[in-house]
């Protein structure tokens, strides 16, 4: 079998193919009449080889399988500032109070 009947039975490209097999990584696949010449692959091991390495879709993780925080805020209470408190230190240091924006 040749690249381009990989193509039409698995997807891709042939180039991406060719390049899977120069990098060793697809089983059956050889160039018979040494480099530079075509390459072909034995369907039987490469259809089982693409059927074992099929992966299942994991489940997607939800709120109850979350670890971290949804915001880098909410791991604790927001700070509270009183003001009241803050203007009378201000006026006690002879500072006037910010203006208002």
């Amino acid at each position: 079998m040749r690249a381009a009947d990989l193509v039409s039975e698995f997807g891709f490209t042939e180039r991406h193919w060719v390049r899977q097999a120069a990098a060793g990584r697809v089983p059956g696949a050889r160039q018979p009449f040494r480099a530079h010449s075509p390459w072909v692959f034995d369907v039987e091991v490469v259809r089982a080889w693409w059927a074992s390495a099929e992966r299942k879709p994991e489940p997607k993780p939800t709120h109850r399988l979350r670890t971290t925080p949804l915001h880098r805020f909410s791991a604790k209470p927001p700070v509270r500032h009183d003001i009241k408190k803050q203007l009378a230190r201000l006026l006690a240091e002879g500072r006037p109070p910010p203006k208002k924006r």
